[in-house]
């Protein structure tokens, strides 16, 4: 049919915003464990925090890349936030023993001052992520291939 993009087009057209978030994300978490790791504690702890956060909005991109980048920091904000209070129990420990892959993220005590570093970071991490995947959906319009 005239008009119609294939099938496989409009599946790349679908998962071109998807991928350009995978790709911001693994950037996002590679320099978010670096700063963490390699900065001293005052910079290195706070920035670790405000990455972690702009990760999780992120993804929440990538699963839903046409959310508002508002919905997207909330929702980072309360994940995070709830892993940060999380922290007020005895609950992170025993999950971070019975699967040891948690402890990255459980290990901390819990901070007030991480709630405002997880509200930056989502906030950060959400309109950096919906900017990323405005730009691949419009540089595929201007480009043509979007019908």
């Amino acid at each position: 049919m005239p008009g119609r993009a294939p099938a496989s087009t409009t599946l790349a057209r679908a998962l071109a915003p998807r991928f350009a978030l995978l790709l911001l994300a693994v950037v996002v978490a590679r320099v978010g464990r670096l700063a963490e790791h390699r900065l001293p504690e005052p910079v290195g702890g706070p920035l670790g925090e405000v990455l972690a956060a702009a990760l999780v909005a992120v993804l929440v991109l990538v699963v839903r890349p046409r959310t508002r980048a508002l919905m997207a920091a909330a929702v980072g904000f309360g994940l995070c936030a709830a892993v940060e209070l999380l922290r007020l129990t005895p609950w992170p420990q025993a999950l971070a023993d019975r699967w040891p892959p948690l402890a990255p993220v459980l290990d901390a005590a819990f901070s007030p001052a991480g709630l405002l570093w997880s509200a930056v970071g989502a906030a950060l991490g959400a309109v950096a992520g919906a900017a990323v995947a405005r730009g691949v959906s419009r540089g595929r319009v201007r480009d043509g291939h979007h019908t």
